[in-house]
């Protein structure tokens, strides 16, 4: 008798946020502390695999109580998607259930693997999936309208970044559902530690302009990282659920060729590759299109900005760029 193989499940959200938050923000950068912080799901997809990336099987649903209620979807970042989702779902290609129907399938799903993954698992696990669950609950409940007033106080304080709201087990690498746990592994932190974290990315990075929008650091996104694997700087994430979901499937796939994993939530794990300015100033590896992008971005970002500590940095920080030409 053969070795039971060992599987592996890979999730991806989309999400949107509480319905009154285009009332509260004033700004895009409000609207999206908010939605960061209050993440409502209306795409959960999720494939099976082994751990050469062959997927076993895929799911992928639409939330039936927010992508079909406008109030909520419409605070979607990618809302302007709902035309491709709706003609996905008249095709069949893509179905709708209510959440907990979603759940009872995905934890039937999570008992069959060794772990659960995911590009950037805290939101998807510690964030969108446990927000949600509370979201439903309420609104099936009797008491929902003193939970959306607290929500409707707590995102007015999110909005200005005042977020007093505390989280102890975000790190912790054990996603809690319904009572069961299991285990977490993120993508994100094993890709920047194993996959990208040398010359050749971060090389392909400036060559591309895949840096953060501030430019102090390389981007180190699902999507950057695919680019990388396959050499295309064209690919476009779909940034639907099952979609993604596949390419963080490969991901997965490149990080454990190079050894097993044990699960692990790691904060900024971006900062492993260490920063842009650094990497172009060492002389082995300086390029005058490298700095010339790196002053064009920063400069950029030292517009409209009042005088602080932040910006004579960057004014050093330049200066110094300019100097390496």
């Amino acid at each position: 008798m053969g070795k039971k193989e060992k599987l592996y499940l890979v999730l991806d959200t989309e999400t949107a946020t509480l319905p009154f938050a285009d009332s509260i923000a004033r700004t895009a950068k409000e609207k999206q502390n908010i939605a960061i912080a209050k993440p409502l799901v209306y795409d959960i997809g999720w494939t099976i695999c082994n751990r050469k990336g062959e997927i076993r099987e895929t799911k992928e649903f639409l939330v039936q109580e927010t992508f079909f209620v406008p109030q909520v979807f419409n605070t979607a970042y990618y809302r302007d998607k709902r035309p491709q989702y709706m003609e996905r779902f008249e095709k069949g290609e893509i179905k709708s259930k209510p959440w907990n129907e979603i759940i009872e399938l995905l934890l039937k799903d999570l008992r069959k693997v060794e772990f659960c993954a995911a590009y950037n698992a805290a939101f998807d696990f510690k964030k969108a999936i446990p927000f949600t669950e509370r979201y439903i609950k309420a609104i099936y409940s009797t008491w929902y309208q003193k939970w959306e007033d607290r929500q409707y106080k707590a995102c007015k304080d999110i909005a200005v970044g005042n977020n007093n709201s505390k989280n102890e087990e975000y790190l912790t690498p054990i996603f809690d559902l319904r009572n069961e746990e299991f285990s977490i592994v993120d993508l994100w932190g094993y890709a920047c530690e194993r996959l990208i974290n040398n010359n050749r990315y971060k090389k392909f990075c400036l060559d591309n302009g895949i840096v953060s929008p501030g430019g102090f650091y390389f981007k180190s996104s699902a999507e950057s990282v695919y680019k990388y694997l396959l050499k295309d700087n064209k690919f476009i994430e779909a940034h639907t659920a099952l979609e993604d979901a596949k390419i963080e499937t490969t991901i997965l796939s490149k990080i454990l060729a190079k050894g097993s994993v044990k699960p692990k939530i790691q904060a900024f794990p971006f900062r492993t590759l260490g920063q842009t300015v650094d990497y172009v100033l060492e002389k082995k590896i300086k390029n005058e299109e490298h700095l010339k992008l790196l002053i064009n971005i920063l400069t950029e970002n030292l517009k409209g900005r009042e005088i602080s500590a932040y910006t004579s940095r960057l004014e050093n920080t330049i200066l110094n760029l300019k100097n390496e030409l």
